[in-house]
């Protein structure tokens, strides 16, 4: 079975357990995709991205054995290549 929580109807103290259980998770493969994890110079990158954008970046930068939270050309190719793939479309 499935589940999908939308995060945007959640009480405001859900939400909180939520991102302070992440924050827990940050640089582990238990991350969920909803604290925050990223340098400063990705935050227009990674801030307007999906839950499932941000958790296959977090994912694949674990994989390939780059820091979370570093920058180097690499974390921004694969940061370019998740705003392709999970690019939200806003009407």
């Amino acid at each position: 079975m499935t589940y999908s929580i939308n995060l945007d109807v959640l009480p405001w103290a859900a939400t909180d357990a939520l991102i302070k259980h992440d924050q827990t998770q940050v640089g582990t493969l238990g991350y969920l995709g909803v604290a925050y994890f990223w340098a400063q110079d990705y935050k227009h990158y990674l801030r307007p991205m999906s839950v499932a954008g941000k958790r296959w970046v977090h994912t694949k930068l674990i994989k390939e054995g780059l820091s979370v939270d570093g920058v180097s050309d690499r974390h921004q190719l694969i940061i370019e290549q998740a705003s392709k793939r999970f690019a939200q479309i806003y009407e």
